[in-house]
């Protein structure tokens, strides 16, 4: 009977906002971040956003101050070479496969000095940084300074050496550097008993002032090919660009001495200043796997060289002509330089921090760095660094006295197989065979006659 009087009345249904939940669900995708501390956090975010929305979500789970000497580098790239989240770019076009994507949290700029970062927490993320390269072989270095930074890591971890506490063998559940020597233990535990009364951040002070010294500390390495298609490496630091060819470093050119740097397809230019006794400037070239290493590696050369060289960031171009209609890419360092990073640090930093240290992991991490340094590591015994200035300050080891490099070399990504065909390599005198190829360039600025490398 009720049926009969009731009133008519409208039903509705919200289409948009269905479409719009259901499309929330489909472009949300999930981060696996693996941080220093071993520890692997999740985030979500939405495919669309730029890279810097992920960064700023990482450090802010970190709580970290100074963000601009860290990134997230990507580990599902297909090239042979590191490449980072751009924090300009959407993230849909830096992480091409499908979602959860996984990226290592760690340091992208190697301060030169470790009095240059203000907060002990960001030192300590250093450490942990530093620690794990040596352990993966990523940071070869003599066993005399091998052992010396494990007992500062020891002391930072355990404290004071107890005779009635550390008993022998206490150390044998840790692992400081790939292929351990059985008597590498002995040498730290002598060494651990002369840092009584350092603290936790002391201690890693010194492991910091110490790794700094290491020939090979702060570079990144990107695969490459020479003028006769053999293989070398390419190395990115502060101070410039360096060549090594069968584990012996050939080259090094420093930033004062490079007009520009530039890229095209698979091949990445180094153009250099002309000397006196020259007439023209020179043109070396280099070939890369393929187009997406080269871009990597021109694009690891513009941030280092701004961040580590100039003052403020290279502004974008602001004529319309020139930002809509020049070739090639547009990239450029957008973040923070050293000089305004160790400045934004004074100003922020909270020195009276307190927070917790991770404990180590002894036999997890063992078994896990062993797989990635015997997977990751180049064949041979040593990587040697001939004519590298030596970068030890007063009160550090003489590394010339010490015994040789104790196993192995940097570790870089694990090789993929290449086509046979590999382009022959260009070098030359001359501007004219690049113009209008050039991909990528970009110009090094002049710096004050004071200002040294």
């Amino acid at each position: 009977m009720t049926s009969h009087f009731r009133l008519p009345a409208g039903r509705t249904y919200n289409v948009r906002a269905s479409e719009l939940a259901r499309d929330r669900q489909r472009t949300e995708v999930v981060c696996n971040v693996l941080l220093l501390d071993d520890t692997v956090e999740v985030f979500k975010v939405n495919k669309h956003d730029q890279g810097q929305v992920l960064l700023d979500i990482v450090f802010k789970h970190l709580d970290l101050t100074e963000q601009d000497y860290f990134g997230l580098q990507l580990t599902d790239d297909s090239t042979d070479n590191p490449s980072w989240l751009d924090p300009n770019k959407p993230i849909r076009k830096q992480l091409k496969r499908g979602s959860p994507y996984t990226l290592n949290f760690r340091v992208k700029f190697y301060v030169s000095d470790p009095n240059k970062l203000q907060e002990e927490y960001t030192r300590y993320q250093y450490f942990l940084q530093i620690k794990q390269d040596v352990l993966t072989g990523r940071l070869p270095c003599p066993y005399n300074t091998a052992a010396l930074l494990a007992s500062f890591a020891v002391q930072s971890e355990l404290g004071d050496y107890s005779q009635s506490e550390n008993l022998p063998g206490y150390l044998s559940d840790y692992s400081f550097i790939p292929n351990q020597p059985q008597d590498f233990e002995k040498e730290i535990a002598k060494l651990h008993q002369q840092h009584k009364g350092l603290s936790p951040a002391e201690a890693e002070f010194n492991y910091l002032n110490t790794a700094r010294t290491l020939e090979l500390y702060g570079v990144e390495f990107h695969y490459a090919q020479d003028q006769s298609n053999n293989e070398i490496m390419i190395g990115i630091m502060s101070g410039g660009i360096l060549i090594y060819k069968n584990r012996v470093q050939m080259n090094a050119f420093p930033w004062l001495k490079t007009v520009k740097i530039s890229f095209k397809c698979k091949q990445f230019f180094i153009q250099l200043r002309k000397e006196l006794h020259e007439s023209r400037e020179t043109l070396l070239g280099f070939n890369m796997a393929n187009y997406r290493a080269c871009k990597n590696l021109w694009k690891a050369c513009v941030e280092h060289h701004t961040f580590f060289r100039l003052d403020r960031p290279v502004p974008p171009h602001k004529n319309f002509f020139t930002h809509y209609f020049t070739l090639g890419s547009k990239f450029r360092y957008c973040g923070r330089t050293e000089v305004q990073s160790v400045q934004y640090g004074k100003e922020k930093a909270n020195k009276e921090r307190v927070f917790a240290r991770s404990p180590s992991k002894p036999l997890a991490r063992k078994l896990m760095d062993w797989e990635i340094a015997n997977r990751n590591s180049l064949p041979g015994n040593r990587l040697e660094t001939q004519s590298l200035p030596s970068r030890s300050p007063p009160g550090t080891p003489n590394q010339a006295q010490e015994t040789p490099e104790y196993g192995q070399p940097p570790a870089l990504p694990p090789k993929q197989s290449k086509k046979n065909s590999w382009n022959r390599i260009h070098y030359s005198h001359s501007q004219q065979d690049l113009e209008g190829h050039i991909i990528g360039t970009f110009d090094v600025p002049p710096f004050p006659e004071n200002f040294t490398s």
